[in-house]
């Protein structure tokens, strides 16, 4: 039997919370929807998802309480690691945040992924993903395997699969 590695995902605080968000917008409602199929991906064990103390961070942040309290939830039940930060995480990040003119919490997740061994990063934040060849060419640099991608677009890639 050939057993195909679980890929580790990476979910930016965003994802967490389009579910939440206006679904009569046609692009929240592809990204939801895309979430759905990974939280599938997930129960089957298939992906392992990953968390930190950034994402817990910026949840807490999240106006309404009922509203933080499902994403809280949702963070909780499908991540299965969390990475907490580090001297090398911060180094990490003050670099992305550097190079590829990113704001400093959004450097923290991406140097989290990679410090958690995430192969993807996910997230619906088009700053991140627009500087995504930046990114990927540092981080690859520094060691590390990660690819920025819309949830859709990681759909597109890997329903073949």
């Amino acid at each position: 039997m050939n057993m195909k590695p679980v890929r580790q995902v990476y979910l930016d605080t965003n994802i967490y919370c389009r579910p939440l968000d206006d679904q009569k917008d046609r692009r929240i409602n592809a990204e939801t929807q895309a979430l759905l199929k990974i939280v599938d991906a997930n129960e089957k064990g298939e992906i392992a998802i990953i968390s930190s103390e950034y994402v817990k961070f910026e949840i807490e942040k999240v106006k309404y309480p009922l509203k933080r309290k499902n994403i809280r939830g949702f963070e909780k039940i499908l991540s299965k690691a969390n990475v907490t930060s580090s001297k090398r995480l911060i180094t990490l990040a003050k670099e992305i945040n550097a190079k590829c003119n990113l704001n400093s919490l959004d450097a923290l997740h991406l140097a989290a992924a990679c410090t958690g061994k995430a192969n993807f990063f996910l997230t619906c934040d088009d700053e991140i993903l627009n500087d995504r060849n930046c990114i990927e060419t540092l981080v690859a640099n520094k060691g590390y395997e990660l690819k920025v991608r819309n949830p859709i677009n990681y759909i597109r890639e890997h329903e073949e699969e």
